[in-house]
């Protein structure tokens, strides 16, 4: 017989409406707050070569350019 629970969060309840009429809208998309979201990821996440597994950083016109003039392969 179970006495006790320990460490759980409160739930949230939610009623489903159909405020939107895409039933793909979640809470964040009803709420508003996914537009923010996806500004907070955008500007939180780092983004990775899949194929070199090196962070890809902004880099210059020229930086690219010279690269381009220099080994026209690293274009593909």
């Amino acid at each position: 017989m179970l006495k006790k629970i320990e460490g759980l969060s409160p739930s949230i309840s939610i009623e489903q409406k159909t405020i939107h009429n895409n039933p793909r809208s979640t809470v964040s998309t009803v709420t508003e707050i996914y537009d923010y979201l996806r500004l907070l990821y955008a500007r939180i996440v780092k983004s990775y070569c899949p194929r070199h597994n090196i962070e890809i950083t902004p880099q210059t016109t020229k930086y690219i350019l010279n690269l381009a003039y220099k080994n026209p392969k690293t274009l593909n």
